[in-house]
């Protein structure tokens, strides 16, 4: 029998310590784990890291920030472009914190991003300051939490090289220079960032020197381990004053080679934002009862609005009693499902065995679920997002949707430098003395309006109006309302014909009155900061928007019907300004500027065109000179010119922010803002201008405030257009001080227009004088939202375009995946489409190579919206989007003009440029509707003008087209015609 052996090993022996230790159970603790660590739902915590580049890593970075429990973010070398990438930034900001951007200006790469918690918004003072400094990046944050200011210096050092021509000494001398301007401040300072020089390293002397600084400086560098994974400290954090750091620690998330850095302060942590809410249950509001309440009103016909808007307040608070709470903004994430929790602690604890073990198989695991919940995260977005999406109703709320997408959705900002119970006095007190002023200075010049006499038949009194007529007022007017509404238009809308009896005699009452109610005459004014990227405590980058009750513009677009009647009866519509009036727009006002210039190159003269500024022209306008000229020159008189003194005195307007009104401002000047009349009345106060134009004669174009003058002459006789021009603005000035209007000499824009050949021999002069302004001659200008420039070449516009428009096609791109198709074509149309057709009458006759250019921007955007490569072939695209072309959306546009032009429903300044063609003989093309084509000199001038390429498309149309009997008939055989033309020839 074969007897088994058995081997094994005796146990080894337990080495002890004295004091009885097991040294075999214990694990040497590496010195990159953290060291300490706090308790993060009570500490203001703040993280460091460089990205080396954003744009492809969204998910992780937002989903960081949401995990790390972190109230404020610094991000280098984030490698955002200034303008375009708007939806990466969106979807990088987690629910519940705002980004801020410092993309580098010159060349790709670096860039620095600021992420704060929306609790914070009130107490974060992030600086629009470009520094000066070359050799490095910098993000300069104030924070005001728990009694404490906080400087925040984020900065970025980019490694010199050749291409860049920076050196480390630049970078320790402009370094130095800031570690002590703000070390002299002794304020509470943290400079985080990366450096790129080796704080570890005995050996590097850059660093050495920095070392020595700090001390002096009173100023501490707290990481002691590398930030890199090949090693080093690159990335530093340096406090001082008495900022008290806690909980360092520098982890290795994966996302770059940097490492990320956060630390604590000894501050409470920023609880969620909180705020006060006034509302009102309206789903709950039985409208069946709701309408018997009204129904049943008895209203005080002597005081008729005051009982209507007491009345209605009293039903509405009854049926959706106005309820108070404090509301907690509590952000979350739909696509954080679950599911999503469940893969995040098996990502954890790979996270925690790979750095406990250090091994490369554990890092692999964690790789792996990390992978996995960045793409569980990123489903579940997409399909968040696109059934919200899939679900909207209208096109208001798929912009809404996508332009938060898009970044184009903007918070209210608002002042932090003064408190927010004193803003709105502030604010109002600022719009009011801003006019004061200016009318101060004008009040100072002598001189007195002088008014033309009316002859014709007198608008004494205004016809009362019937429910039918304010019935369709009121049907066909947006559905907005404000505070000063007593209930909401769209309740309105539900009970108009239970008031619509009521409104109907406040209207008329008014009219036959010759009163406005005062109620009517009071204003709420918002203020809206210009631009995003203003300063929010500058006033000046604020404009007022100001609402008006509904009722009250109902009142006004019945008293404009009666008015626009007298005005067309009369003849007083001053013919060449386009602004407020039907079937005139910035078109058709640049058509006639475009062809009056066109035709003088042609002709081979040299024009000047004068671009006039005026300073706040609505709101510094005078009542008296308007009622005197309202009665004088328009032949207003009696009760109609009593109601409009009533409708210009007495206004009022107060500042409202967040449910805090400021006293009331009385309005001494102006035409009310957001008022249906306002514009009207402005244009009816200019209209003697153009006396004084053509007293100069010269040629001149009104959209608004906007007033543009133009002449032509030889080139011998330029010194003579020079001093025309010249005479004419200080006439237009001397006019516009004695009517209470600021010409802006300093924003005034002259540019001479011709040939290239004819404007050299113009080099001798490139200014001239208005008053006591030098003004310097432009070779470009943006005239109505068009570049032109001095050869009419309309390079300027078209650079300008496609600039624009490939910047929202890369925004549009960036969130394709999200859209459906239906959804992707509106996004195009209005952002790419719409920028395309504005205006595009202007390049008719254009060379092929300037309108393939915008052509390119079509074929871009119809592959985005099918999702085609960018070698696919484009027609097929084109005709299943039935898009027309370029060259035949201009055609397009010249002949629907040209139709209305004949049909008399285009401004008269246009149907006079076109001519009837008139046979020598009886022949039969006599009936064939044709115009007549002028002769011209130039291709480059004479043929894209509207006298020629109207005419010159016109003819060229079948007959069948021609003779169409309504404008959408027409529209619609002219496409028709115009997609066989180009996809079938």
């Amino acid at each position: 029998m074969k007897i088994e052996t058995i081997a094994s090993t005796g146990t080894r022996a337990v080495a002890h310590s004295q004091k009885c230790i097991n040294r075999s159970n214990l694990v040497s603790i590496k010195r990159t784990l953290p060291t300490k660590q706090g308790d993060d739902s009570k500490h203001f915590k703040v993280c460091y890291l460089n990205a080396q580049s954003c744009r492809n890593k969204t998910t992780e970075l937002a989903d960081l920030i949401h995990d790390s429990q972190a109230d404020l973010v610094f991000i280098t070398e984030t490698w955002f472009r200034e303008v375009g990438d708007e939806p990466l930034m969106q979807a990088m900001t987690p629910p519940g914190f705002n980004l801020h951007s410092c993309p580098r200006l010159t060349g790709a790469g670096g860039g620095l991003a600021v992420l704060y918690r929306t609790s914070l918004r009130d107490c974060v003072d992030i600086s629009l300051e470009r520094f000066d400094f070359l050799s490095f990046e910098l993000c300069k944050t104030k924070i005001r939490h728990c009694n404490q200011d906080l400087t925040f210096l984020c900065v970025y050092r980019p490694p010199p090289n050749k291409k860049n021509k920076l050196s480390t000494p630049q970078f320790l001398a402009e370094f130095t220079e800031l570690l002590d301007e703000y070390a002299n401040l002794h304020c509470n300072l943290v400079v985080v960032g990366d450096i790129n020089l080796h704080y570890d390293s005995q050996s590097d002397l850059n660093a050495n020197t920095l070392k020595t600084l700090l001390p002096t400086l009173n100023l501490s560098q707290l990481v002691d381990r590398p930030t890199h994974r090949r090693g080093h400290t690159l990335d530093w954090v340096v406090v001082g004053g008495d900022v008290g750091v806690s909980d360092l620690i520098v982890q290795d998330m994966l996302i770059s080679d940097h490492f990320v850095i956060s630390f604590s302060f000894d501050l409470q942590k920023p609880g969620p934002a909180r705020r006060v809410v006034t509302s009102r249950n309206m789903k709950r509001i039985d409208m069946a009862a709701l309408k018997d309440d009204v129904r049943a009103l008895q209203l005080d016909r002597h005081d008729l609005v005051s009982s209507y808007n007491s009345d209605l307040r009293r039903i509405l608070d009854k049926h959706a009693p106005l309820t108070t709470r404090t509301v907690t903004d509590r952000p979350s994430a739909p696509w954080l499902t679950p599911e999503v929790s469940t893969a995040k602690q098996d990502r954890r604890r790979a996270e925690r065995e790979w750095r406990k073990s250090a091994l490369t198989v554990h890092r692999q695991i964690f790789t792996f679920h990390r992978e996995a919940v960045k793409e569980m995260v990123d489903k579940n977005r997409h399909q968040f997002i696109s059934q919200k999406i899939e679900n909207s109703t209208s096109s208001k709320e798929l912009f809404l949707i996508t332009g938060q997408l898009l970044g184009k959705v903007q918070n209210k900002k608002l002042p932090n430098s003064v408190p927010l119970d004193d803003l709105p006095d502030k604010f109002g007190d600022f719009f009011a003395e801003k006019i004061e002023k200016i009318r101060v200075e004008l009040d100072a010049a002598p001189g007195h309006p002088e008014h033309a006499p009316f002859h014709g038949a007198h608008l004494t009194d205004f016809s009362p109006v019937t429910k039918e007529q304010v019935k369709k007022i009121i049907e066909k007017a947006p559905p907005k309302s404000c505070i000063l509404d007593p209930i909401p238009s769209e309740l309105l809308n539900e009970c108009l014909e239970e008031l619509l009896p009521v409104i109907t005699d406040i209207i008329n009452q008014s009219l036959t009155s010759g009163q406005v109610p005062p109620s009517f005459k009071h204003a709420v004014v918002t203020p809206l900061l210009k631009k995003a990227n203003l300063d929010i405590n500058t006033f000046k980058n604020y404009r007022p928007v100001s609402n008006l009750p509904f009722v009250s513009k109902v009142l006004e677009k019945v008293v404009l019907a009666q008015l626009s009647e007298h005005l067309a009866k009369t003849g007083m519509v001053e013919p060449l300004q386009s602004a407020y009036r039907a079937d005139h727009s910035t078109e058709t006002a640049l058509l006639k500027v475009a062809n009056d210039l066109l035709t003088a190159c042609d002709s081979g003269s040299v024009s000047l065109l004068a671009l006039l500024d005026l300073s706040a022209a609505f709101d510094t306008l005078d009542h008296d000179i308007l009622l005197a000229r309202l009665n004088t020159t328009f032949g207003i008189t009696g009760t109609a010119l009593g109601w409009f003194c009533s409708y210009l005195t007495g206004r009022t307007q107060a500042v409202v922010i967040q449910n805090k009104h400021s006293e009331d401002t009385i309005l001494k000047y102006g035409v009310p803002q957001g008022s249906v009349l306002g514009p009207v009345l402005f244009t009816m106060y200019m209209q003697p201008l153009s006396k004084v134009i053509k007293h100069h004669n010269v040629l001149y174009h009104m959209f608004a405030d906007d007033t543009q003058l133009q002449k032509s002459a030889h080139t011998k006789q330029f010194t003579e257009l020079v001093q025309s021009i010249e005479s004419c603005s200080d006439s237009i000035k001397q006019w516009m001080t004695v009517n209470k209007l600021k010409m802006n000499d300093d924003k005034t824009e002259i540019m001479p227009v011709g040939k290239q050949s004819k404007l050299k021999l113009l080099s001798e002069t490139s200014s001239l004088t208005l008053s006591d302004t030098t003004v310097t001659f432009s070779t470009k200008v943006k005239n109505l939202g068009v570049h032109l420039d001095s050869n009419l070449s309309m390079d300027a516009h078209i650079n300008s375009l496609c600039r624009t428009a490939f910047l929202e096609m890369r925004r549009i791109s960036q969130i394709r995946h999200l859209l459906s198709l239906d959804a992707t074509k509106t996004l195009v149309s209005a952002f790419i489409l719409s920028r395309l057709d504005y205006c595009n009458s202007l390049l008719a006759g254009l060379p092929d190579a300037k309108l393939d250019r915008l052509q390119r921007i079509m074929n871009n955007a119809a592959r985005l919206v099918l999702r085609k490569r960018k070698r696919d072939h484009v027609t097929p695209l084109l005709m299943t989007l039935h898009w027309l072309p370029i060259k035949a959306r201009i055609t397009y546009k010249i002949a629907t003009l040209c139709y209305r032009s004949l049909q008399d429903s285009a401004p008269s300044y246009l149907s006079s440029l076109l001519k009837p063609h008139v046979p020598t003989r009886n022949l039969r093309s006599a009936d064939a509707g044709h115009l007549v084509v002028p002769r011209v000199k130039l291709n480059a001038f004479g043929k894209r003008a509207f006298t020629y390429t109207a005419p010159s498309i016109w003819n060229s149309l079948p007959m069948s087209v021609r003779l169409s009997t309504s404008l959408p008939s027409f529209k619609s055989s002219l496409k028709t015609h115009l997609f066989r033309e180009y996809f079938n020839p």
